[in-house]
């Protein structure tokens, strides 16, 4: 198989304002083809400021060396080419998420009224790292929808590593049981300018690329599932206080805040959405 990406990722693109004046639009077509690039949905100022708190952040926890601050791919990468660090709630990590979801509000709701964070992290890999195997986050078979935002902390150019995406595959049953293989000719590399995202419907097939660069690559992401149904595939990369508290829909019973409310506050206890 070829391992180029022919496709365009412009194909899957929208502007950030897009998000809010056509929300219902832009959640249909990520059903359909299981992502969407955003551009331009963070400032420049605010990416590379959570970029900053991610090179500081990674550079104590390595030396630490706990492994509660890394997701799954801390535990079976040996090569300290790739490392998946779990996230506070920092000043940055807070500003970055209300700016994300003042876009992102009417896109989650259209796609389904609650939602639970699951993941909250920073994906780094390194010069020299060889890129991962396809696969998905989640099972085809077991889960429901997990929809994880990945945000470019700098720009990500084809050598620097960028993710690579196989729209549609995320609902093809005879790829996730192996019945056939992915056709490489539809695949799309996610290269990014500094504040682009990428959502990602986490049972779409997508791998990692190699970092053929100098340089290092920083994706800044957070997932959101329904509430109370742990996913079986997925990482889970969130650090433990914050699991099962960052919760979106109208059974919180706190009354009529936006998802981005729960950032906002100085002691943030839950997410509560509006419901129309």
């Amino acid at each position: 198989m070829s391992a180029v990406a022919t496709s365009s990722l412009d194909g899957f693109s929208v502007d950030a304002a897009a998000l809010v004046d056509n929300p219902r639009q832009v959640a249909g077509a990520f059903r359909r083809d299981g992502l969407v690039k955003v551009k331009r949905i963070l400032p420049a100022d605010v990416a590379e400021a959570v970029c900053k708190r991610v090179h500081e952040e990674l550079a104590s926890r390595r030396a630490e060396g706990d492994s509660t601050y890394f997701g799954d791919v801390y535990g079976y990468e040996d090569t300290g080419q790739r490392w998946d660090l779990k996230l506070r709630l920092s000043s940055e990590v807070k500003d970055a998420l209300r700016i994300l979801l003042e876009s992102l509000q009417g896109v989650l709701e259209s796609l389904r009224p609650s939602w639970q964070l699951t993941e909250l992290a920073a994906m780094c890999t390194f010069p020299a790292d060889p890129g991962q195997p396809v696969h998905a986050d989640t099972s085809h078979v077991y889960d429901q929808q997990v929809v994880t935002v990945f945000v470019a902390l700098h720009d990500i150019p084809a050598e620097r590593g960028p993710t690579k995406m196989y729209p549609r595959s995320h609902l093809d049953g005879e790829l996730h049981l192996g019945l056939k293989e992915v056709d490489e000719s539809c695949a799309v590399l996610c290269t990014m300018e500094c504040g682009d995202c990428v959502l990602m419907d986490s049972r779409l097939l997508h791998c990692g690329t190699a970092n053929k660069s100098d340089l290092h690559r920083f994706l800044f992401y957070s997932s959101w599932m329904p509430p109370a149904r742990r996913s079986r595939g997925s990482t889970n990369t969130l650090l433990p206080e914050y699991e099962e508290e960052l919760q979106s829909g109208s059974h919180s019973g706190n009354g009529p805040h936006g998802l981005r409310w729960m950032f906002e506050a100085k002691v943030p206890p839950r997410l509560v959405t509006v419901m129309t």
